[in-house]
Protein backbone atom coordinates (compact mmCIF):
# COMPACT_ATOMS: atom_id res chain seq x y z
CA UNK A 1 0.00 0.00 0.00
CA UNK A 2 2.76 2.21 1.09
CA UNK A 3 4.11 1.86 -2.89
CA UNK A 4 0.70 2.54 -4.48
CA UNK A 5 0.07 6.28 -2.49
CA UNK A 6 3.68 6.78 -3.49
CA UNK A 7 3.18 6.61 -6.81
CA UNK A 8 -0.03 8.25 -6.58
CA UNK A 9 2.28 11.02 -5.19
CA UNK A 10 4.39 10.79 -7.70
CA UNK A 11 1.44 11.21 -10.26
CA UNK A 12 -0.32 13.86 -8.46
CA UNK A 13 2.74 16.62 -8.49
CA UNK A 14 3.17 17.20 -11.87
CA UNK A 15 -0.96 17.86 -12.71
CA UNK A 16 -0.25 20.66 -9.63
CA UNK A 17 2.67 22.29 -10.81
CA UNK A 18 0.96 22.36 -14.41
CA UNK A 19 -2.26 23.61 -12.51
CA UNK A 20 -0.30 26.26 -11.05
CA UNK A 21 1.35 27.15 -14.25
CA UNK A 22 -1.65 27.23 -16.08
CA UNK A 23 -3.11 29.89 -13.68
CA UNK A 24 0.01 32.04 -13.35
CA UNK A 25 -0.18 32.26 -16.83
CA UNK A 26 -3.88 33.08 -16.44
CA UNK A 27 -3.28 35.77 -13.48
CA UNK A 28 -5.00 38.66 -14.22
CA UNK A 29 -2.63 40.79 -12.61
CA UNK A 30 0.49 39.44 -14.75
CA UNK A 31 2.07 41.98 -16.32
CA UNK A 32 3.31 41.09 -20.11
CA UNK A 33 4.98 42.93 -22.78
CA UNK A 34 4.55 42.34 -26.36
CA UNK A 35 6.98 43.41 -29.78
CA UNK A 36 6.98 42.35 -33.17
CA UNK A 37 10.65 42.32 -34.54
CA UNK A 38 10.94 42.89 -37.85
CA UNK A 39 14.14 42.15 -40.63
CA UNK A 40 15.03 43.37 -44.08
CA UNK A 41 17.47 42.05 -46.32
CA UNK A 42 18.20 44.13 -49.73
CA UNK A 43 20.20 42.23 -52.56
CA UNK A 44 21.26 42.60 -56.35
CA UNK A 45 19.74 39.40 -58.22
CA UNK A 46 22.38 37.52 -59.81
CA UNK A 47 20.29 34.69 -61.43
CA UNK A 48 17.84 35.05 -64.16
CA UNK A 49 15.58 32.33 -64.98
CA UNK A 50 14.12 32.62 -68.61
CA UNK A 51 10.81 31.27 -69.44
CA UNK A 52 10.50 30.00 -73.31
CA UNK A 53 7.72 28.63 -75.02
CA UNK A 54 7.28 27.43 -79.31
CA UNK A 55 4.53 26.13 -81.08
CA UNK A 56 3.89 25.64 -84.35
CA UNK A 57 0.24 24.39 -86.34
CA UNK A 58 0.07 22.50 -89.06
CA UNK A 59 -2.26 19.90 -90.56
CA UNK A 60 -0.41 16.63 -89.72
CA UNK A 61 0.01 16.79 -85.25
CA UNK A 62 3.77 14.77 -86.36
CA UNK A 63 4.60 17.72 -88.48
CA UNK A 64 3.84 19.99 -86.19
CA UNK A 65 5.73 18.10 -83.55
CA UNK A 66 8.85 17.85 -85.69
CA UNK A 67 8.51 21.82 -86.34
CA UNK A 68 8.76 22.34 -82.63
CA UNK A 69 11.26 19.78 -81.93
CA UNK A 70 13.79 21.08 -84.42
CA UNK A 71 13.51 24.65 -83.18
CA UNK A 72 14.01 23.55 -80.19
CA UNK A 73 17.01 21.14 -80.43
CA UNK A 74 18.64 24.30 -82.84
CA UNK A 75 18.56 26.83 -79.36
CA UNK A 76 19.87 23.64 -77.53
CA UNK A 77 22.35 23.99 -79.64
CA UNK A 78 23.23 27.27 -79.31
CA UNK A 79 22.58 26.83 -75.87
CA UNK A 80 25.14 24.62 -75.43
CA UNK A 81 27.90 26.27 -77.58
CA UNK A 82 27.28 29.34 -74.93
CA UNK A 83 28.40 27.18 -72.51
CA UNK A 84 25.09 26.61 -70.13
CA UNK A 85 24.92 23.35 -68.19
CA UNK A 86 22.55 20.87 -69.15
CA UNK A 87 20.83 20.81 -65.96
CA UNK A 88 20.29 24.35 -66.49
CA UNK A 89 18.31 23.77 -69.00
CA UNK A 90 14.64 22.43 -68.88
CA UNK A 91 12.61 21.62 -72.08
CA UNK A 92 10.81 18.13 -71.12
CA UNK A 93 6.95 19.07 -71.78
CA UNK A 94 4.92 19.13 -75.13
CA UNK A 95 1.46 19.55 -75.83
CA UNK A 96 -0.40 18.43 -79.22
CA UNK A 97 -3.81 19.64 -79.51
CA UNK A 98 -6.41 19.86 -82.55
CA UNK A 99 -7.66 23.00 -83.80
CA UNK A 100 -10.62 24.35 -85.07
CA UNK A 101 -12.84 27.07 -86.13
CA UNK A 102 -15.88 28.04 -85.59
CA UNK A 103 -18.38 29.97 -87.83
CA UNK A 104 -22.18 29.96 -88.20
CA UNK A 105 -22.62 27.32 -85.67
CA UNK A 106 -20.38 24.57 -87.57
CA UNK A 107 -16.91 23.59 -86.64
CA UNK A 108 -13.92 22.89 -89.11
CA UNK A 109 -10.59 21.51 -88.56
CA UNK A 110 -7.98 23.05 -88.94
CA UNK A 111 -4.74 21.29 -87.79
CA UNK A 112 -2.46 20.37 -84.98
CA UNK A 113 -0.97 23.16 -82.45
CA UNK A 114 2.34 21.92 -81.13
CA UNK A 115 3.46 23.39 -77.64
CA UNK A 116 6.88 23.32 -76.10
CA UNK A 117 7.84 24.87 -72.90
CA UNK A 118 11.43 25.56 -71.80
CA UNK A 119 13.48 27.22 -68.82
CA UNK A 120 16.66 28.19 -68.71
CA UNK A 121 18.82 29.60 -65.31
CA UNK A 122 21.57 31.72 -66.01
CA UNK A 123 23.57 32.01 -63.40
CA UNK A 124 25.77 34.92 -65.81
CA UNK A 125 23.40 37.57 -65.86
CA UNK A 126 25.54 39.22 -69.19
CA UNK A 127 24.19 36.69 -71.10
CA UNK A 128 20.68 37.24 -70.55
CA UNK A 129 20.26 39.26 -73.60
CA UNK A 130 21.95 36.59 -76.04
CA UNK A 131 20.04 34.28 -74.98
CA UNK A 132 16.48 35.90 -76.03
CA UNK A 133 18.14 37.14 -79.05
CA UNK A 134 18.99 32.96 -79.93
CA UNK A 135 15.86 32.18 -78.71
CA UNK A 136 14.19 34.66 -81.75
CA UNK A 137 16.79 33.79 -84.19
CA UNK A 138 15.73 29.97 -83.83
CA UNK A 139 12.12 31.16 -84.03
CA UNK A 140 11.07 30.63 -80.01
CA UNK A 141 8.93 33.38 -80.18
CA UNK A 142 7.30 33.24 -76.82
CA UNK A 143 9.71 34.68 -74.28
CA UNK A 144 6.99 34.17 -71.26
CA UNK A 145 8.66 35.58 -68.54
CA UNK A 146 12.11 36.78 -66.83
CA UNK A 147 11.79 35.61 -63.02
CA UNK A 148 15.21 36.66 -60.65
CA UNK A 149 16.90 35.61 -57.59
CA UNK A 150 20.25 35.03 -55.47
CA UNK A 151 22.55 32.70 -55.67
CA UNK A 152 23.05 33.14 -51.33
CA UNK A 153 19.21 33.13 -50.89
CA UNK A 154 19.16 30.46 -48.02
CA UNK A 155 21.77 33.42 -46.20
CA UNK A 156 19.88 36.19 -46.60
CA UNK A 157 16.52 34.37 -45.53
CA UNK A 158 18.65 33.53 -42.31
CA UNK A 159 20.15 37.29 -42.09
CA UNK A 160 16.99 38.73 -42.02
CA UNK A 161 15.77 35.97 -39.69
CA UNK A 162 18.66 37.09 -37.16
CA UNK A 163 17.90 41.13 -37.88
CA UNK A 164 14.15 39.93 -37.04
CA UNK A 165 15.22 38.73 -33.60
CA UNK A 166 17.73 41.15 -32.55
CA UNK A 167 14.78 43.88 -33.45
CA UNK A 168 12.03 42.13 -31.40
CA UNK A 169 14.56 41.84 -27.90
CA UNK A 170 15.60 45.42 -28.21
CA UNK A 171 12.24 46.65 -29.01
CA UNK A 172 11.23 44.77 -25.60
CA UNK A 173 13.79 46.03 -23.78
CA UNK A 174 13.97 49.62 -24.39
CA UNK A 175 9.91 49.37 -23.54
CA UNK A 176 10.69 47.92 -20.67
CA UNK A 177 13.51 49.95 -19.40
CA UNK A 178 11.24 53.47 -20.60
CA UNK A 179 8.68 52.04 -17.86
CA UNK A 180 11.33 51.36 -15.38
CA UNK A 181 10.63 47.82 -15.51
CA UNK A 182 12.99 44.60 -16.50
CA UNK A 183 12.33 41.80 -18.82
CA UNK A 184 11.50 38.83 -17.47
CA UNK A 185 11.32 35.01 -19.53
CA UNK A 186 9.50 34.77 -22.62
CA UNK A 187 6.02 33.26 -22.44
CA UNK A 188 5.12 33.12 -26.08
CA UNK A 189 6.78 33.22 -30.19
CA UNK A 190 4.33 33.51 -32.84
CA UNK A 191 6.29 33.00 -36.23
CA UNK A 192 5.94 32.89 -39.97
CA UNK A 193 8.13 32.31 -42.22
CA UNK A 194 7.99 35.14 -45.37
CA UNK A 195 8.52 34.64 -49.01
CA UNK A 196 11.51 36.61 -50.90
CA UNK A 197 9.54 39.63 -52.66
CA UNK A 198 11.12 40.91 -56.27
CA UNK A 199 9.94 44.32 -57.10
CA UNK A 200 10.47 44.01 -60.45
CA UNK A 201 9.62 40.54 -62.61
CA UNK A 202 9.60 40.97 -66.08
CA UNK A 203 6.59 39.83 -67.53
CA UNK A 204 5.04 39.93 -71.36
CA UNK A 205 2.67 37.66 -73.15
CA UNK A 206 4.41 36.12 -76.32
CA UNK A 207 3.26 38.50 -78.91
CA UNK A 208 4.09 41.57 -76.71
CA UNK A 209 7.45 40.24 -76.18
CA UNK A 210 8.38 39.83 -80.12
CA UNK A 211 6.97 43.07 -81.07
CA UNK A 212 9.23 45.20 -78.43
CA UNK A 213 12.26 43.34 -79.39
CA UNK A 214 11.77 43.55 -83.23
CA UNK A 215 10.77 47.31 -82.58
CA UNK A 216 13.72 47.73 -80.30
CA UNK A 217 17.12 49.58 -81.45
CA UNK A 218 19.80 47.24 -83.13
CA UNK A 219 22.24 47.67 -80.43
CA UNK A 220 21.44 44.73 -77.71
CA UNK A 221 19.38 45.46 -74.75
CA UNK A 222 20.24 46.71 -71.40
CA UNK A 223 18.01 44.58 -68.26
CA UNK A 224 18.30 45.97 -65.18
CA UNK A 225 16.59 44.33 -62.40
CA UNK A 226 15.22 45.64 -59.27
CA UNK A 227 16.20 44.23 -55.54
CA UNK A 228 15.18 41.36 -53.96
CA UNK A 229 13.90 41.92 -50.46
CA UNK A 230 13.97 39.06 -48.06
CA UNK A 231 11.89 39.88 -44.80
CA UNK A 232 11.23 38.25 -41.74
CA UNK A 233 8.86 39.20 -38.91
CA UNK A 234 8.80 37.40 -34.99
CA UNK A 235 6.06 38.03 -32.11
CA UNK A 236 7.59 37.59 -29.00
CA UNK A 237 6.11 37.97 -25.28
CA UNK A 238 7.66 38.44 -22.45
CA UNK A 239 6.51 38.56 -18.58
CA UNK A 240 7.69 42.44 -17.44
CA UNK A 241 9.29 42.88 -14.09
CA UNK A 242 8.08 45.83 -12.06
CA UNK A 243 11.40 47.22 -9.94
CA UNK A 244 9.83 47.80 -6.48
Amino acid sequence: MHGVATVHKLLVLPLILLTLACQAHDDPNRRLISTNGFGEVKVKPDIAIVNLSVRAIHKSGKTAKLDVDDRVNNFLDELKNMKIKQEDIIASSIRLNPRYEHHSGTRRFTGYEAVRTLSITLHDMGQLTVVMDQALEQRLEGIDNIRYDNSQMDTHIQSAHQLAISDSKAKAAALAKAYGAELGPIIRIDYHRNTPVYRGVAKASSMEGVQMMRAAPSRPGTYLPDQIIYTDNIQVQFDLIINP
